[in-house]
């Protein structure tokens, strides 16, 4: 964070999340730096977001950063995305957001990581339909098995 304060511009920041999965425990350890929460998909289909635990990075000078630990059962997922999903826009200008996100994995009871994504995406092409993207998108899943 410090190393980036003397570059950014006004107004001028980086988000990121960085995690870590202990393959034997099951444990992931995290750390979001202001940006979108990635989505805990448990094996019940109940949706939790992993809270930012600090603000972005180059934003101020000296800040702290929390890090956090969850413990992934068998079959749970977690969706880590960028912002260009959930600000995508249907032909009436209503974002795809948070909401609608959680629903469509709530919805879907995923058996890999590729069908969470390919979930996520059939939800967010049937909303918006013809419109062109906006954003960039990225998407990352991963599923404990």
């Amino acid at each position: 964070n410090d190393f980036l304060v003397p570059d950014t511009k006004q107004g001028m920041f980086v988000t990121a999340v960085y995690a870590v999965l202990d393959m034997n425990s099951g444990e992931l350890t995290y750390v979001n730096a202001g940006h979108n929460p990635p989505l805990w998909v448990k094996r019940d289909s109940s949706v939790e977001s992993l809270t930012r635990t600090g603000v972005a990075l180059g934003a101020a000078e000296g800040m702290k950063y929390e890090q956090r630990v969850i413990p992934l059962g068998k079959d749970d997922c977690i969706l880590f995305y960028t912002d260009g999903l959930t600000e995508s826009f249907n032909n009436d200008g209503e974002f795809y957001g948070e909401a609608r996100l959680e629903e469509a994995l709530k919805a879907n009871h995923c058996s890999s990581a590729h069908e969470l994504i390919d979930v996520v995406e059939k939800s967010l092409l049937d909303f918006v339909q013809d419109m062109p993207a906006a954003d960039d998108l990225t998407m990352l899943a991963l599923r404990r098995v």
